[in-house]
């Protein structure tokens, strides 16, 4: 199965990626330039962004809570079990699973064997110059090409002061010296705000297969390579929910998809445009209507908005991702219901 999906999301007070603010009392949201076409002209504009490596990061910590509910659970590194993505160090030729046992990383099929996270999100074993590239492709989320040009002039960024209390035995905040060791701290962190465009890629029709040799086919069982695929879609919805970057303990974000299309196919299928630009839905529905009479076989979903004249509409993320695995398990039950 392969997945596109592009949309946009309506982001408030939140702070899900900082920079800087190391040693500091005062904490920097992510920040980037982007270019806008404007009536006259382009524009370049410094704009707060998620970056494509924390949206992976949470997607990676939505598929090992799910994986781990499987009969296949210890299919993954020891460090996947702390939310640690795969990474192999430069003189490993064995790794750890969740069980304890070892593997060897002699060879793309064995690893991948071996490790589910390594499967679906990629590694790089140095010592043995084996390598994986992720199927899970995440674009950075970043504020709208519209959205930037009816606000123009306004801040999207504002800095809010928080306090670190520790008090005594009585209750009270000491002074912060040696002998009482209380004090309050005072500082900044930047919060931002806009509607917000992002694009997610996930090439699970490769979940299983070494990309070193495509030709031989999965080497895991058919049951194992379905949990996996399905853990990847269940991971979507936490993600778009709302649960994905920093600062969330004090400052889950408010968040709300205010609209997504989505398209899949057995067979690779291009790339939908980013819902940053504001032409992306009818940009993307001349890409899906030609990529078919090129014999792609491909099927859309939209929410919230008007896609190709075929595309089943969904009501939410999760009834997205439900019928996305009811398309899995039809198809692994051989077409039948």
């Amino acid at each position: 199965m392969y997945v596109r999906i592009s949309g946009r999301v309506r982001l408030n007070a939140h702070s899900l990626n900082a920079q800087g603010g190391g040693g500091s009392n005062y904490v920097e949201v992510t920040k980037a330039k982007v270019t806008v076409k404007t009536d006259e002209g382009w524009a370049v504009v410094e704009v707060p962004v998620i970056t494509g490596n924390m949206v992976k990061h949470w997607h990676f910590v939505g598929f090992v809570d799910h994986f781990r509910r499987t009969p296949f659970k210890n299919n993954l590194t020891e460090r996947a079990l702390r939310y640690n993505g795969t990474r192999f160090g430069q003189g490993e030729t064995k790794a750890k699973k969740a069980d304890g046992t070892e593997a060897e990383l002699k060879n793309e099929g064995d690893i991948i064997t071996n490790f589910a996270d390594a499967d679906v999100h990629g590694f790089l074993a140095p010592k043995t110059g084996v390598r994986r590239v992720s199927l899970v492709k995440t674009s950075f989320i970043v504020p709208t090409e519209d959205f930037i040009k009816e606000v123009e002039g306004e801040r999207l960024i504002n800095a809010i002061k928080h306090n670190r209390v520790d008090v005594n035995e009585k209750g009270a905040i000491g002074s912060g010296s040696s002998e009482e060791g209380t004090a309050q701290m005072i500082f900044s962190r930047e919060y931002a705000t806009g509607v917000y465009g992002f694009s997610i890629v996930l090439d699970l029709g490769l979940v299983g297969v070494p990309q070193s040799n495509t030709a031989g086919g999965s080497v895991i069982s058919d049951n194992e390579r379905r949990e996996r695929i399905k853990s990847a879609l269940l991971a979507l919805v936490p993600m778009l929910s709302g649960y994905i970057g920093a600062n969330l303990a004090r400052s889950f974000p408010l968040m709300k998809v205010e609209e997504f299309i989505a398209v899949a196919s057995e067979e690779p299928i291009p790339t939908l445009v980013h819902g940053f630009y504001e032409d992306y839905v009818t940009e993307n529905g001349a890409i899906v209507e030609n990529a078919r009479k090129l014999g792609f076989s491909i099927k859309a979903f939209a929410y919230n908005t008007s896609f190709v004249e075929d595309a089943e509409k969904v009501s939410s993320v999760e009834e997205l991702v439900r019928k996305l695995v009811e398309t899995l398990d039809k198809d692994s039950n051989g077409g039948s219901d």
